[in-house]
């Protein structure tokens, strides 16, 4: 048993969907505040509610609008692995290793995605979702969690990351973050992350120990 635990973020990590989030958020932003181009970017890896909580405080009469639309659009989203993810995540069941999904997405999200897959449940038996912390990311309450969830120290945990929300979440919680270039680029991961990948592919389990520093 390999003496470290696996945090994956879903979305952009597990599921290559952030294009139609990146889609979604940019249709509200030109309609909300047209003079923020860059509106989905500065909302990415936040939770709904602290995206309308922080972001739309002049507009509550509109949030059960954006929220149902939100809904909408998930239910009727594909949502296709990431190249490698589901491999590299047997290897880990294979090895033994605690494994966890730490996402910012909420219960209604959460039943749409275990619904249609329902091997989700099998790929994660254990979970952090938007309601089992008070703090959402970049806050480190839902790798914290998921630390605890996995039963191993904050040193010896590895997140997969890729909105700069989530990359923060694991950093402040005392993790090291392999980020995926998924959302952002290279550039932008450059010196924020203890690794970067474009996908599970190539990655193994030696890498993380090296990340981890557990074969000095």
């Amino acid at each position: 048993m390999r003496d470290f635990a696996t945090l994956f973020d879903l979305d952009g990590v597990v599921f290559n969907t952030e294009n139609h989030y990146t889609q979604f958020w940019t249709e509200i932003g030109k309609k909300y505040f047209p003079e923020k181009k860059d509106f989905a970017s500065i909302i990415k890896g936040h939770s709904l509610s602290d995206i309308l909580k922080d972001n739309f405080s002049a507009y509550k009469q509109d949030w059960e609008q954006i929220e149902n639309s939100l809904y909408e659009m998930e239910k009727n989203m594909n949502c296709p692995f990431i190249d490698g993810v589901e491999d590299f995540i047997e290897l880990i069941h294979k090895e033994k290793i605690p494994i966890c999904l730490v996402t910012s997405s909420d219960e209604i999200k959460m039943k749409t995605v275990l619904n249609s897959l329902p091997k989700m449940k099998d790929y994660f038996p254990q979970m952090v979702i938007a309601s089992d912390i008070k703090r959402a990311k970049p806050s480190p309450d839902c790798y914290l969690l998921g630390a605890k969830k996995c039963n191993t120290p904050v040193n010896r945990c590895i997140v997969f990351e890729d909105s700069l929300a989530g990359i923060q979440a694991g950093k402040s919680a005392g993790m090291k973050v392999i980020g995926l270039s998924t959302t952002n680029s290279k550039e932008v991961l450059q010196g924020k992350v203890d690794m970067i990948i474009p996908d599970f592919k190539t990655l193994t389990l030696k890498d993380i120990e090296d990340v981890l520093n557990l074969n000095v």
